[in-house]
């Protein structure tokens, strides 16, 4: 038993280390930089999160900060569009694909906002459910300056910026930023738009969370608002309605079985996601691994693990 212990240990650590590789090549690729409305940008690059760029003559605010490495390619992305400086940054949530560089950019002048529950999780040491892997907890420098509990309102550059908490949704953390000038709304990892979405159960995510966040994103828009997700191209409202519905088909999918008295490996077996595959297992996230999230955050059946490798 203790063999297969370490055995796992090792593979995990394996492939952490492949998947830290595999980012430092991602991250000599492009950053590209698309307009999507008025004086509003996103800075894209995977595996990192959608960065959202505000300019004016405010300054500049942004929207998450990407992986650490990514920071000087960002501050040269911002500086190709706008000679003012970084006043505001904002976290969509904590993951360090979209708060990663907040050490960085905290030595460097902006303001860092964030709800409550950011802060919080980037203080202490966390860990990642799919991965049993354990962050550790960020510096001072990178925690968020000011922190809100539900909803706050922002004024700059000529636009008003909603921002809401939406709860237990791809975190505990998450929040919406629906500028309502540009009519144009980011959504961090609330929505990702690219499949079957990773929801961090470990983080205070849920299945059920998920819907009603997403349900509340169809409730803030229009039909013409650009819907900036916290991966993936742009979409729209219509994207968000049909990503609802799969949710909602989903889990009532798995908590059939679940009622029915099946195990997890029987649910899993049972393949109950099969006849949504060909649509929306296009991502990261695979059909039984989104089996195995719906689960968990139903049946609240998951342990951390008393002995994790240490991602930093």
């Amino acid at each position: 038993m203790h063999f297969m212990r370490s055995l796992f240990a090792i593979s995990v650590l394996v492939l952490l280390a492949s998947l830290a590789t595999a980012q430092s090549r991602r991250m000599e690729g492009d950053l590209e930089t698309i307009h999507v409305r008025d004086n509003l940008y996103m800075l894209e690059m995977e595996p990192a999160g959608n960065v959202a760029v505000s300019i004016g003559d405010d300054g500049v605010l942004l929207i998450d900060d990407q992986f650490a490495p990514m920071t000087e390619r960002i501050l040269d992305a911002v500086a190709k569009l706008s000679d003012q400086p970084v006043r505001y940054l904002f976290n969509s949530h904590w993951h360090s694909d979209h708060a990663g560089g907040n050490r960085n950019f905290g030595t460097l002048g902006p303001i860092l906002v964030a709800h409550d529950n950011v802060r919080a999780r980037l203080s202490e040491e966390q860990f990642h459910l799919v991965v049993r892997a354990r962050s550790a907890a960020s510096p001072p420098e990178a925690l968020p300056d000011v922190t809100y509990s539900d909803t706050m309102t922002v004024y700059f550059n000529d636009d008003v910026i909603d921002i809401v908490h939406v709860p237990d949704a791809h975190t505990d953390g998450d929040s919406l930023f629906y500028f309502r000038n540009a009519d144009v709304l980011h959504t961090g990892d609330a929505f990702i738009n690219r499949g079957y979405p990773m929801i961090d159960v470990a983080s205070g995510g849920t299945i059920a969370g998920q819907i009603e966040a997403t349900s509340r994103m169809i409730e803030m828009i229009g039909d013409d608002t650009i819907v900036m997700s916290g991966h993936g191209p742009l979409s729209d409202k219509q994207r968000l309605i049909a990503t609802r519905d799969m949710l909602v088909d989903a889990r009532a999918r798995v908590v059939e079985l679940i009622d029915q008295g099946l195990s997890f490996k029987e649910i899993k077996n049972a393949k109950p996601l099969a006849a949504l595959d060909k649509d929306w297992e296009i991502g990261m996230i695979k059909s039984r691994l989104f089996v195995t999230i719906i689960y968990q955050s139903e049946t609240g059946d998951w342990e951390k693990p008393g002995n994790m490798p240490l991602v930093e």
